[in-house]
């Protein structure tokens, strides 16, 4: 299953340097470095929460201890 994550993560990176390329270009892009910046933080947020999600999407026993540990740790925060 990680490897999904990782074609993903490929794919969104990608698209990435594809914006910042089409960024250099433009012209007037000062006004779309607000908006451009705000994208780039919140792709960077999703990024790194898909790395940390990876363990949970294989199947092998250190992904369900962390699950278990999770579970654990959810039950008493509530």
């Amino acid at each position: 299953m990680s490897y999904r994550i990782s074609d993903t993560y490929d794919g969104v990176d990608q698209a990435m340097r594809l914006l910042r390329r089409s960024m250099k270009g433009m012209p007037e892009r000062h006004r779309y470095m607000k908006h451009y910046d705000e994208l780039r933080r919140a792709v960077a947020v999703m990024l790194i929460l898909l790395e940390e999600l990876t363990p949970w999407m294989e199947e092998t026993e250190k992904a369900k201890r962390a699950t278990s540990a999770a579970k654990k740790m959810f039950e008493l925060v509530r």
